[in-house]
């Protein structure tokens, strides 16, 4: 406008001196004052801008959901983001370079890529709460709010805007179902305070790794009772007729009712389907991992072409396959709603593989390490994009996808303004999607993260344990990668490009690449009194912990191996089935309560093998931590023992840092006598899983 305005009036008196001589430069003057009254008519006023500050605040929170208008004129797709738990780079069909002697089916995955784009180098974080907090905010671990494995330590706080919120902000209804992990009820990162209209699930990573809750999380009701779940059997629950509800299906059901809701109405949706398989899990009774329901595991049964495969890989293989059919179940309803070609459908993994035998299925790949990693085996993935009638079927791309990307493309596809996203380290892949050139490429990605045990894979951790700050970048010639520990000067460096499993360390040979790796990481980290750096290999740090009141500061390391602690039983905690050992052989007794207080009856039993057992009138007097046998026989008389009571909390770790408490075992050991041998009675109970202090 004001270029115009100025030309004008130049030529304007051009015209006036040359009038005589030109006589051309009146229609010039016309020109351009036609031009100056057009841009008058059709300017618009200048495009807002945002701050980029780190201490964003809610007054910036709320600027930002305001000036999220779409552009006009432009289709807005549906956005699904499917989120596997845990799935490692080979555990499923698409993963290139990987050992298929033994390969888990995966269909619907499968059929997903080949009616789309496999994005062959996909980055996620290296753990599961880092990972969902750059997907959400669109921002690397330098620097997002949560950057070890805990949400409730630190959840995502008011100046926090996520990928929902973005949308949310721009028409679309926004639903999460299944596995959040970045803030519990009543906290500032709570679903419903983080943009999301609709919640059906389990917002804490801990309470994630119970796989049949008898409590969930259904938007506002923080508390909801799953009745078929109040009372678990893990023999009921995993046979044939089981009427347990594991937690995955109940996030597929909860899906496909989003979905069905929102296709009825003109406005898109955004759905996050955030899933706790193949991640291992735990049911009440259950010995193995992976207890996964009847029509998944009996994929894989004896029966089965699988059977000659361990135990252990079967039940692994039948979480995965599960989350196979959950994708299978989502693309089927989209195409039955004839929704599918509006609609993109995303997949990855969260990070890489843990909690089984990593051989079997060549998980990692070539990779080196796994979950928790900054190695590749940590980071990798191989995301799928399916967008019918948009995304050319069959295609693939090396095109770097980090998860921070996935903000600024979903806002792109939404048709947002991009002066009007939120502050973001991503990138948007719109054009490639669209089979236009992708201009806009990273100058680096990043990570940090703290461990004080080396994280192994199939091949071993080659930096130093701490805090570690990993950094990939590209150029002509060469895919960089580059990790430091504790800010050692000692930097490894490796190429990707000729050497996916980071086997030879290039530092000395490139020194400016060093350098550079250097200077990005410097620029990528800044330091939060949460999450602090370090220079210590000895330093705590909040990595991958769990306290009722969130991390430790400093974070203390949990003990990884599984444990038992004492305590004194209540009287009602000893009614049961009892099993009883001496040196005759041993039994089961079964023991009931009386209207007395602290008095037990034992059922009689007519041929006992252990003496003790031998009486018809026999009872459990509780007293102060001891347990006395009164015994009543026809013949002899009453006579009583008075026996040593004990209890033992029994713990189970998962995921290397979360201690659950799955259940007690109380014993009674009567003394031996002249009559009787020693006896030891034991009952066994479990609880419901608790994490424990």
């Amino acid at each position: 406008f004001y270029t115009f305005f100025i030309l004008y009036v130049f030529l304007f008196f051009c015209f006036i001196y040359f009038a005589s001589y030109c006589i051309f430069f009146v229609f010039f003057s016309y020109f351009f004052l036609l031009i100056f009254f057009f841009f008058l008519m059709i300017r618009r006023p200048p495009r807002s801008t945002l701050s980029s500050s780190s201490a964003a605040s809610d007054v910036y929170k709320r600027q930002v959901l305001t000036l999220l208008a779409p552009s006009a004129g432009e289709p807005r797709p549906n956005i699904i983001f499917i989120l596997s738990d845990d799935l490692g780079f080979g555990d499923y069909s698409i993963s290139d370079g990987v050992n298929r002697t033994h390969a888990i089916p995966t269909p619907h995955i499968q059929a997903l890529a080949q009616n789309g784009l496999k994005l062959t180098r996909t980055y996620s974080g290296p753990v599961c709460a880092p990972s969902r907090c750059t997907l959400m905010t669109g921002l690397h671990q330098g620097h997002c709010t949560i950057r070890g494995n805990d949400g409730s330590y630190r959840p995502l706080q008011r100046s926090d805007v996520t990928v929902a919120a973005v949308l949310k902000g721009a028409g679309y209804t926004t639903g999460l179902a299944g596995k959040w992990g970045l803030g519990d009820a009543n906290s500032t990162g709570y679903p419903l305070a983080q943009g999301f209209d609709v919640f059906i699930g389990q917002d804490s990573q801990v309470a994630c790794h119970n796989w049949y809750p008898a409590l969930i999380q259904n938007n506002t009701v923080t508390e909801q009772p799953v009745p078929e779940n109040a009372h678990l059997d893990a023999q009921r629950c995993l046979s044939r007729d089981g009427t347990c509800r594991w937690a995955n299906d109940m996030t597929l059901d909860a899906s496909l009712d989003f979905i069905r809701t929102q296709s009825r109405r003109s406005s898109p949706f955004f759905l996050y389907l955030s899933t706790t398989t193949p991640h291992a899990g735990l049911l009440q009774g259950a010995e193995d991992d992976f207890p996964t329901p009847f029509p998944y595991f009996s994929h894989f049964g004896n029966q089965s072409a699988y059977g000659g495969w361990p135990l252990v890989q079967r039940q692994f293989a039948s979480a995965v396959w599960a989350q196979d059919q959950i994708v299978g179940a989502v693309v089927a309803e989209l195409e039955a709603l004839g929704i599918a070609q509006d609609t993109v459908v995303f997949f990855s993994g969260d990070n890489g593989p843990d909690s089984h035998p990593l051989e079997f299925f060549d998980d990692p790949g070539a990779f080196r390490g796994k979950k928790r990693s900054l190695h590749e085996g940590g980071l990798r993935q191989t995301a799928v994009v399916q967008w019918k009638g948009h995304v050319p079927v069959g295609t693939e791309s090396g095109q770097l996808f980090a998860f921070w990307d996935f903000l600024p493309t979903a806002a792109d596809l939404a048709g947002v303004d991009r002066g009007s996203w939120p502050a973001t380290d991503g990138i948007s892949l719109r054009p490639l999607l669209e089979q236009r050139p992708q201009i806009e490429q990273h100058a680096y990605l990043y990570w940090e993260f703290c461990m004080h045990s080396a994280v192994d894979g199939l091949l071993p951790q080659q930096y130093a344990v701490g805090w570690t700050q990993a950094v990939r970048f590209d150029d002509k010639d060469h895919q960089w990668k580059a990790l430091r520990s504790n800010r050692d000067s000692n930097i490894l460096l490796y190429d990707l490009g000729v050497d996916v499993s980071e086997s030879l360390n290039l530092a000395e040979h490139y020194p400016r690449v060093v350098a550079l790796a250097i200077q990005h990481m410097e620029a990528a980290h800044v330091e939060d009194p949460y999450w602090k750096s370090s220079q210590n290999a000895s330093d705590k740090c909040c990595a991958s912990c769990f306290s009722h009141d969130g991390c430790p500061y400093p974070c203390v390391q949990r003990n990884s191996s599984s444990s038992r602690t004492q305590h004194i039983p209540a009287i009602r905690e000893l009614v049961g089935v009892w099993n009883v050992s001496c040196p005759r052989g041993s039994e089961q007794l079964q023991i009931q309560a009386t209207d007395e207080p602290s008095v037990l009856w034992l059922v009689p039993r007519p041929r006992p093998v252990c003496p003790r057992l031998a009486g018809a009138n026999s009872t459990l007097v509780m007293h102060q931590g001891t347990l006395r046998l009164e015994r009543c026989g026809p013949e002899s008389g009453c006579a009583g023992v008075t026996g040593v009571l004990g209890a033992e909390e029994i713990v189970r770790v998962v995921d290397h840092d979360y201690t659950y408490q799955i259940g007690t075992e109380f014993s009674a050991r009567w003394p031996p006598d002249a009559e009787w041998p020693e006896e030891r009675w034991t009952l066994t109970t479990r609880s419901e899983f608790r994490i424990s202090p």
